[in-house]
């Protein structure tokens, strides 16, 4: 059996949708419904309740879930150790979130390499909800992510080590022509432009979270809204817009004068920076254990 039809069935698990799998499937529908026929008919039995409207996860896939988790992580890890004993090897690879691949992901590496390891690194840079779902399906030896200690932790249970590479800081800031704008104490002057994360992505879900308790509200213009604070923090050095961006992506253009930090009356958001790897995976672990050696 193609084991990518496994796959198909737990990104089926994790949409509830056929329409949102097959998109992550770059597939259309009804060429993902067909993968999950010919898994039916593998396994001899129906995984969809199909009704004349609707169509509906049975029990039986639902509750299989763990069991096939469990089963792809097996055969890639079985995969793995066959391609090791020929003397291949095959990559190890990490998931990120976009921010990080820039900022820090360099820095881990290179204490990785001081330890006297050379894999190959291949590098996934996704947004926080894509790298953990990676993650989660064993496609990756390494998680590194943010967390913000006032939103929920992440719901990983003890099959999954967790480290505490460094702390990081979500920073109000400002740039460009903007920056000479400042009223005293740093403050930004009424209406001026403000570069937003969507309410719903990481950074948008801290920074609303914050402005219900900020000693200072963050008022202002919204000019431009993303998700991307990589190409956030070039706008802020453009003077598109005053914005909150962590302190490891901007704090070059901090100390150059480039950037300038706004009042702490808009308050200050610590992050913690994790390495996350699953207890089953030697390579992961390795490469964990490494870096935490060094610290």
């Amino acid at each position: 059996m193609d084991t990518r039809l496994l796959e198909d069935a737990l990104i089926l698990l994790e949409e509830r949708s056929l329409t949102a799998a097959a998109a992550r499937r770059n597939v259309t529908q009804p060429a993902f419904s067909r993968r999950i026929r010919a898994l039916e008919h593998w396994i001899g039995k129906n995984l969809l309740i199909r009704e004349a409207n609707r169509v509906e996860l049975s029990p039986t896939l639902l509750q299989s879930e763990p069991q096939i988790r469990a089963l792809l992580a097996h055969l890639r890890q079985l995969h793995g150790h066959l391609k090791n004993s020929e003397g291949t090897g095959e990559p190890l690879v990490l998931a990120t979130q976009h921010s990080l691949s820039v900022s820090v992901v360099p820095e881990i590496l290179r204490k990785f390499r001081t330890s006297g390891r050379t894999p190959q690194i291949r590098l996934r840079t996704q947004n926080q909800v894509s790298a953990m779902s990676t993650f989660l399906r064993h496609e990756a030896d390494v998680l590194v992510s943010y967390e913000y200690r006032e939103l929920p932790q992440v719901p990983f249970d003890d099959t999954v080590d967790r480290y505490v590479w460094r702390r990081d800081t979500l920073l109000p800031v400002v740039g460009g022509a903007l920056r000479h704008d400042l009223l005293e104490g740093q403050i930004l002057p009424p209406d001026a432009p403000c570069i937003d994360y969507p309410s719903g992505s990481f950074f948008g879900q801290i920074v609303s979270l914050h402005q219900n308790k900020a000693e200072r509200a963050w008022i202002g213009r919204s000019t431009v809204e993303s998700a991307f604070s990589v190409g956030i923090s070039q706008m802020v050095l453009e003077g598109t817009g005053a914005a909150w961006v962590p302190h490891s992506l901007i704090q070059n253009h901090i100390i150059s004068g480039d950037a300038v930090i706004l009042s702490p009356e808009y308050g200050r958001l610590p992050l913690d920076i994790v390495l996350y790897t699953h207890v089953s995976n030697p390579r992961g672990a390795l490469f964990r254990k490494s870096v935490a050696d060094l610290d």
